[in-house]
């Protein structure tokens, strides 16, 4: 399946929301930022009164309770009670601070991206079962994290070695959603399976598209194997 043509506009404005909105909304709350997969849609986790935050589409929600059209980052921040800023306190590497900008979010491209959210969610709980018989020792619970917008964890391997895997929805680096694994240590790792300086990456054109998680699991045992 082909990326949705406005997928990259989607994914930036949603990135925006994401950095400037939603993780500070939850920062103000829980004095945490990570995000997750809420299925068709990213949001955070549920607060202790039962409600959270999500996006489903093109639309912005307080679960359970009414949403609101995505707009501009400043409409969404006055529905969440949010007090924009330049700096949110969810990172330095951030999407232009623009609050006034109108946030172009295509309803079948947030879908998409919420799908892919959701297909990386499903690899990390699978990561115990299918991942190389006693390789893995631990995995961190899974995070959205909003300054690179990518779904990842922190994989201890069997032996102390530790590995990020992650699912991002494509940036400045690749420019279309890739699975990656980030090794702590790269020393010695010189198989041409390690594609990037920070470890390997397998683009979304590259995975199969029937059988997409499986490709990823693949993908990621190698990684584990190798290092």
């Amino acid at each position: 399946m082909a990326l949705p043509a406005e997928f990259r506009t989607t994914r930036d404005a949603l990135h925006s929301l994401a950095c400037y909105v939603i993780s500070p909304a939850r920062k103000a709350r829980t004095g945490r930022i990570g995000l997750r997969s809420t299925g068709g849609g990213f949001g955070t986790p549920r607060f202790d009164d039962g409600s959270r935050i999500v996006v489903h589409g093109s639309r912005l929600a307080l679960d359970p309770g009414d949403g609101i059209d995505i707009t501009t980052p400043r409409a969404a921040g006055a529905f969440l009670g949010v007090e924009l800023t330049p700096d949110p306190g969810v990172g330095t590497d951030l999407p232009p601070y623009e609050p006034d900008a109108a946030l172009a979010v295509d309803v079948d491209a947030s879908f998409f991206l919420g799908n892919w959210y959701a297909m990386g969610q499903t690899v990390i709980d699978r990561l115990p079962d299918h991942v190389g018989s006693g390789r893995v020792a631990t995995i961190s619970e899974a995070q959205l994290w909003p300054e690179h917008f990518d779904l990842a964890v922190v994989v201890e391997l069997v032996g102390g070695r530790h590995v990020n895997v992650g699912f991002s929805p494509g940036d400045s680096f690749v420019d279309e959603p890739y699975v990656y694994i980030g090794p702590d240590d790269m020393t010695g790792l010189d198989d041409e399976y390690w594609n990037a300086s920070f470890g390997a990456y397998l683009a979304y054109s590259g995975i199969d598209e029937d059988h997409r998680a499986e490709t990823a699991l693949a993908f990621i045992d190698r990684g584990f194997a190798l290092v």
